[in-house]
């Protein structure tokens, strides 16, 4: 305590790290996803972002979550579909805080999320950039854009990694 003001000292040299999700991080992240996030949930399902968490949680062959000081800041998973596994993922806005380390990871991690899979494959959002941006750091190929995809009928596009 400093001039009768609570100080909080941060462990600066902690590092984001991966853990399997729980229905916890499922409840966290709906109230404080990237509003890109938000707005993709919304126009593919038009349901609440918790219940789409907890249907991907329970859905994925190993649903993971990236915490950065103990705090999910992203969560992601792979839903089987036989051969095909479709890739999900979502963050908030404290995943461009880890950004560096987060694109270093994953090409690691990537290897476990498809061990099961012949072909990984989903949708993402036009609009949502850091997406886009990160699957094409991570080498998929985009092979269509839908212009009326999802409840919404908005603009998404197809990838696929085999």
């Amino acid at each position: 305590m400093q001039n009768g003001k609570v100080t909080m000292s941060l462990n600066l040299n902690k590092k984001p790290y991966l853990r399997l999700a729980n229905e916890e991080d499922c409840h966290y992240l709906s109230y404080n996803l990237r509003e890109a996030d938000y707005r993709e949930i919304k126009a593919v399902t038009g349901l609440p972002p918790l219940m789409c968490l907890l249907h991907g949680l329970r859905a994925s062959k190993v649903p993971f979550v990236i915490c950065y000081y103990d705090i999910p800041v992203a969560m992601l998973g792979v839903v089987p579909n036989g051969l095909i596994g479709n890739i999900w993922m979502v963050g908030t806005k404290e995943l461009k805080s880890i950004s560096l380390s987060f694109l270093r990871e994953s090409k690691k991690v990537f290897p476990i999320l498809k061990s099961n899979f012949q072909i990984i494959h989903n949708y993402v959002d036009a609009r949502n950039e850091l997406h886009i941006r990160w699957l094409k750091w991570m080498n998929f190929s985009f092979i269509k854009k839908h212009e009326n995809y999802g409840v919404e009928q908005k603009p998404f596009y197809e990838f696929i990694k085999i």
